[in-house]
């Protein structure tokens, strides 16, 4: 009687309540994962890394531009309506100051001041009125440019004006209340900025003689003309 007892102390001593000899076994022969697995799966992340990663910054660019074109083009069509809705010309105006925003006033010439309606471009970002490059033949035919005598002329100037009427202007001499529907040579304005971001990456924002607001990315660029049948594609 006594042999038996010590016997079955000596059994609960060595595998403990729940546990049987056979789940010992397995769980000494359970293991982690060896150095060798790790390095392997640090070295596919590290692959991983470096293809998404110039992936994550192109589309965190593109959406930068994108963002930047439609919020200015929106601000351009609420010139617009203030222009018709006070019966006054009303100016959109851009300041690539430390601000770096776009912003609507009475007066084109004036400062930027508490109330203005205003969009904030990123700092990143830096916009210009027309110029050589990035090409934009495409944009200057949808605008209806030919530089015959009679047909819109893009103006280089970083105020756009809209009159009572809603269409674009650029002011007269005689002060901001009065804005031209033609400029100093006679011809229809019609306006295009641009956004880059320093990198190749641009963003148009076009206003055409009829007073339409459009913005535009380039997609393509080159030396001969293009799918888009010009040297340079926006879409």
């Amino acid at each position: 009687m006594t042999d038996k007892m010590a016997h079955d102390r000596s059994i609960s001593f060595s595998h403990p309540a729940g546990r049987t000899p056979g789940a010992e076994q397995r769980l000494l022969a359970t293991k982690g994962f060896s150095l060798v697995e790790l390095l392997v799966a640090l070295g596919i992340l590290v692959v991983i890394s470096a293809i998404a990663i110039p992936n994550i910054t192109r589309l965190s660019a593109i959406y930068r531009l994108d963002s930047a074109g439609h919020t200015v083009a929106s601000l351009l069509q609420e010139a617009r309506l203030q222009a018709v809705r006070t019966n006054a010309p009303a100016y959109a105006v851009f300041n690539n100051g430390a601000a770096n925003m776009v912003f609507v006033n009475s007066d084109g010439s004036a400062n930027y001041v508490n109330g203005n309606p205003e969009v904030a471009v990123n700092p990143s970002l830096t916009m210009t009125p027309v110029q050589p490059s990035p090409n934009h033949d495409q944009l200057d035919a949808y605008l209806g440019v030919t530089g015959a005598g009679g047909s819109p002329k893009v103006q280089t100037n970083q105020v756009i004006g809209f009159n009572a009427r809603g269409l674009p202007c650029v002011a007269a001499n005689a002060g901001p209340s009065v804005c031209n529907q033609q400029d100093s040579t006679g011809a229809l304005p019609v306006f295009e900025w641009f956004i880059g971001d320093g990198n190749g990456g641009w963003e148009a924002v076009t206003v055409s003689a009829a007073g339409r607001t459009k913005s535009w990315r380039l997609t393509q660029q080159g030396n001969g003309n293009l799918s888009c049948g010009y040297q340079a594609c926006w879409q």
